[in-house]
């Protein structure tokens, strides 16, 4: 079994390239998994199916960069009034997410982006995820990701001998409450709604918004 190394320290700059690499990988297969759907007739050990490479980006952004994903679920409660998710706001600062949990990525011409041919490539060698190219109607191609048992067995044993990759789990569900039925362009707009993001220059890392989500919350809070 691989385990991201230094789940006690994930200082930024501490990682080791190997926990890099397999740190990617689980936290990309959390979402997969969590984020996928029951295929009609499962074959060879694959029954569910998550689509959409630029969807799976976009989610992944939201658990690289914790403070973005607080102030989407600020946003889901104040159109809904659903208090736990202000909480789980909190939460992300109460745990010192935004300064210990981001994983930086560069803007680039569509926005956040990284390629996820290393962690596919780790999952796809242990037998947990086949990446599959569709064509569409349209002319275009979609690129879907099956996942099976194997894979969820892998995830329920990995937070059991290691508790703390619960996390990678939670800020999954949270990303996909987020997400919800979205595409993956629809998913991009949100993304593009954050001043901070959209006026990052090609290139250059996306920044933090850490401080302007606190005061969202004390503003919020009547504090």
């Amino acid at each position: 079994m691989f385990t991201p190394q230094g789940e006690n320290d994930l200082s930024h700059s501490r990682v080791t390239e190997t926990g890099h690499v397999y740190r990617d990988a689980l936290r990309l297969l959390c979402i997969l998994v969590q984020g996928s759907e029951s295929i009609d007739k499962p074959f060879e050990g694959w029954d569910c199916v998550f689509l959409g490479e630029k969807r799976a980006l976009a989610i992944d952004f939201w658990l690289r960069y914790p403070d973005y994903l607080a102030d989407q679920l600020l946003n889901l409660y104040v159109q809904t009034g659903d208090v736990s998710t202000l909480e789980a706001a909190e939460q992300i600062f109460d745990n010192n997410e935004p300064d210990i949990r981001i994983v930086k990525m560069i803007r680039w011409r569509r926005g956040a982006y990284d390629d996820l041919q290393t962690s596919l490539s780790v999952l796809s060698y242990r037998g947990l995820v086949r990446t599959m190219k569709r064509k569409l109607p349209t002319g275009g191609y979609q690129f879907e990701y099956l996942t099976g048992p194997k894979a969820r067995e892998f995830l329920k044993n990995a937070v059991v001998e290691q508790p703390s990759l619960r996390w990678y789990e939670t800020q999954a569900q949270l990303a996909l409450l987020v997400a919800q039925g979205k595409s993956g362009s629809a998913l991009k707009d949100i993304h593009y709604a954050e001043e901070e993001y959209a006026t990052t220059p090609f290139g250059a890392m996306i920044p933090s918004i850490k401080n302007r989500v606190l005061a969202r919350i004390a503003e919020i809070r009547g504090d």
